[in-house]
C-alpha cells in the first residue's frame, strides 16, 4: 500500500472559501475533492493513507485532528449518500425496464385480441411508444447514471477508509 499525498498552502484549501463556519462544519471545496479524484485516477497501487503537507510554520495540532475528524465525517456521509441514491436509481432502472416490458406484453396481447376494434388499435398506438420510451429511459438510468453513481460511491469509499494525517514540507 501506498500514500497519497497532497499539498496545500494552507487548511484553508480543503474548504470552499464561501464557508466561513469552523472546521467541523464547514463544506469542503470541490477543487479539493477534484484534486483527490485525479490524484487517485493516475494512482497505479491502492492507498491506504491520505497525506496533507503543509509548510511547517503554518501547522497547528489542535487544527488538524479537527479536520481530520471533519474530513473523515464528510467521506463517510458522501458514501452513504451515494449508496442511498445508487441503490434508488437501480431501483428506479428496473422498474422503468419492468413496466416497459410489461407495457409490451399487454400491447402485444391486445393486438393479437383483435385487429378490426377501434379501441384496441388506438390503446396500441398509445402503448407502443410509451413502453420503448420506459425502456430508453430504464437503459439510461442504468447505463450511465447507475454507472456514475457508482463511480463517485467507490471515490468515497476509498476515501473513508485511508487515514488521513498531516505532514511538513
Amino acid at each position: 500500500m501506498t500514500e497519497l499525498s497532497l499539498w496545500l498552502d494552507e487548511y484553508a484549501d480543503i474548504y470552499s472559501d464561501f464557508d466561513s463556519r469552523h472546521y467541523l462544519k464547514r463544506r469542503i471545496s470541490e477543487d479539493f475533492l477534484n484534486e483527490l479524484k485525479t490524484a487517485l485516477k493516475y494512482k497505479d497501487e491502492k492507498s491506504d493513507a491520505l497525506v496533507l503537507i503543509l509548510p511547517k510554520e503554518k501547522r497547528d495540532y489542535k487544527d488538524e485532528i479537527l479536520i481530520i475528524e471533519s474530513l473523515k465525517n464528510f467521506f463517510t456521509q458522501q458514501l452513504s449518500f451515494y449508496k442511498t441514491k445508487s441503490s434508488k436509481k437501480l431501483q428506479n432502472g428496473i422498474g422503468l425496464l419492468v413496466t416497459g416490458l410489461l407495457i409490451m406484453v399487454t400491447n402485444s396481447f391486445f393486438t393479437m385480441l383483435n385487429k378490426h376494434n377501434f379501441m384496441l388499435t388506438t390503446l396500441k398506438l398509445v402503448l407502443e411508444p410509451a413502453a420503448w420510451f420506459l425502456l430508453w429511459i430504464g437503459f439510461d438510468f442504468l447505463v450511465y447514471h447507475f454507472v456514475d453513481l457508482n463511480k463517485e460511491k467507490r471515490f468515497f469509499k476509498t476515501l473513508s477508509i485511508m487515514n488521513i494525517h498531516f505532514q511538513s514540507s
